[in-house]
């Protein structure tokens, strides 16, 4: 398990959504059961109810939920992310809204996980 005195997550997923509210719910919901402890889900100027289907996740602090309006967002995101997290959560995944991953709980020498 994940250090708290070194890092607040083990895993934190990095995502910048836009009008994805239809499945966010079953997507954080797998990544919870996967192991993902913590996200980061940049919210890219939606017009749907994604907001919603996130706040409840945000009240039980599994959730930062960011504005990330414009074009072209995703390298901004990306930074944005590192910089102010890269100490909060020892692994961050950068992957989209509508890709599941699913972390292998083996440890390695060293600490990682593969």
């Amino acid at each position: 398990m994940v250090d708290k005195d070194l890092f607040l997550h083990n895993l934190a997923i990095v995502a910048i959504l836009k009008n994805e509210g239809y499945y966010l719910k079953e997507w954080i919901d797998y990544h919870l059961l996967a192991g993902v402890d913590h996200f980061y889900l940049y919210d890219n100027d939606s017009t749907d109810n994604q907001a919603e289907v996130a706040k409840p996740y945000v009240e039980a602090g599994l959730v930062d939920y960011i504005p990330a309006p414009g074009k072209l967002m995703h390298y901004v995101v990306c930074n944005d992310a590192v910089n102010r997290f890269k100490f909060h959560c020892r692994y961050m995944a950068f992957i989209d809204g509508d890709e599941f991953i699913y972390p292998k709980a083996e440890q390695i020498s060293g600490g990682g996980y593969y």
